[in-house]
């Protein structure tokens, strides 16, 4: 019983030193760096287990880095594009999600969903290129597949008109502006295409 004793009061006595000394290095630069690790521990595990269980997909979220979803000409690459090509009226398009786009910077917060449908924002790979894509479901093939574009770009791309399901990590539904510049600005430094 008395060895018991002395090793709870020896351990006792090594958890007060460690949180003494602790509390010493917790001031110097070194603690900045420790809660810096684990800052980015919580962070990745808050994103890569917590907010993709809620939001069942393996990209909760995303941020834009190119300026094909804005609205810098939308009579000529949104709502005239769409008219022409698909005969789909100003008003139909404008009852879409985010009918006003997403601008560079921007922070999508994304859902994975079991139905996709014309005018929701959604992201999905494409083989071949890292980063992922988010533009809008502009129409849904006879097989099932899905036709996007960027509401920017003059035209689809090769690779948007025929989008599986199996490729697509969800659709937008919230979206956080600006704060999405931080890995815009990563990305222009280093070159990065992600």
């Amino acid at each position: 019983m008395k060895v018991v004793v002395e090793r709870k009061k020896k351990r006792k006595n090594l958890i007060e030193k460690s949180w003494e000394d602790w509390k010493k290095i917790e001031k110097t630069w070194i603690g900045d760096f420790v809660y810096a690790i684990l800052g980015l521990i919580l962070a990745y595990i808050t994103y890569h287990f917590i907010l993709a269980y809620i939001l069942h997909t393996p990209t909760p979220i995303v941020a834009v880095v190119s300026s094909s979803m804005e609205h810098i000409n939308p009579e000529v690459t949104y709502y005239g594009w769409l008219e022409k090509n698909l005969g789909y009226n100003r008003s139909y398009i404008e009852s879409w999600p985010f009918p006003n786009g997403l601008n560079v910077g921007d922070m999508p917060i994304v859902m994975g969903s079991d139905e996709y449908k014309v005018g929701d924002i959604i992201v999905y790979q494409v083989d071949g290129i890292p980063a992922p894509i988010i533009h809008r479901v502009i129409k849904i093939n006879p097989d099932g597949t899905f036709q996007t574009k960027g509401d920017n770009n003059l035209t689809q791309l090769p690779y948007e008109k025929h989008v599986p399901k199996e490729k697509i990590y969800g659709k937008v539904i919230f979206i956080i502006p600006k704060i999405g510049y931080v890995k815009v600005l990563i990305n222009k430094i280093f070159g990065l295409r992600w």
